[in-house]
């Protein structure tokens, strides 16, 4: 049963970071100013915010805290990929749903198919996915960690705005981007597994820089 659960807040999650990605294309689809994508960058952390408020399983925002409790380290290794096959079928389903809705609309059919060629033809996956998981993780610490709401709030957006505008790549959205541009080859498959790593290991970087950090600021108060 508790399987189960994880599966389903991580469809819940999926839905919510899909939520994001949609009204980032939507916005970014009209407002093609420079101020209009960083508009758009900021609706995007919707998703996020949804997430953390609502105690959703994300798999980016899980990754980084994987091996805080190592009294429950089989019991994430088991939970992780549930909750990413979870939001799998959250951000899919929500794309391709979008995808009827809207292919008709072709300001936003080109916006999305652009969203979707961009992400598979970068040639720097490695470096985007390692910062959007950097950034993911720092988004959640702040939500974790400041006492005031708004902190928290403002926390998250900061950090999901720079990753955004900047075109930092996200498995998560890039399964709904893939969906609704309906844009499913083998280039989707290959780019979806790498972002997935990359994402993983950007979050563990910033989490091992930042128990690092508390323990040489402990050693040197003792």
């Amino acid at each position: 049963m508790k399987y189960l659960k994880v599966l389903l807040f991580g469809i819940f999650a999926g839905l919510a970071i899909g939520l994001g990605s949609f009204a980032f294309t939507i916005v970014s689809a009209y407002l093609t100013s420079k101020e209009g994508v960083m508009f758009a960058s900021m609706l995007f952390s919707i998703g996020l915010i949804l997430v953390c408020v609502l105690g959703l399983q994300l798999y980016t925002g899980k990754i980084g805290v994987v091996f805080d409790n190592r009294e429950k380290l089989a019991e994430n290794a088991i939970n992780l990929p549930i909750m990413l096959v979870g939001n799998a079928i959250g951000a899919f389903a929500l794309g391709i749903l979008c995808h009827f809705i809207f292919m008709n609309v072709p300001d936003i059919t080109t916006r999305i198919e652009a969203i979707s060629v961009a992400k598979t033809a970068s040639k720097f996956v490695f470096l985007e996915g390692i910062f959007c998981g950097a950034l993911v993780y720092i988004a959640v610490y702040c939500y974790k960690n400041f006492q005031n709401w708004g902190m928290k709030i403002i926390g998250i957006i900061v950090a999901v705005t720079l990753f955004v505008y900047c075109g930092f790549q996200h498995c998560i959205a890039n399964m709904f981007y893939f969906g609704m541009a309906f844009n499913w080859n083998i280039d989707m498959l290959w780019n979806l597994l790498l972002v997935i790593l990359t994402n993983s290991i950007g979050a563990l970087l910033v989490r091992c820089i930042v128990h690092l950090t508390a323990i040489i600021t402990a050693k040197k108060e003792n």
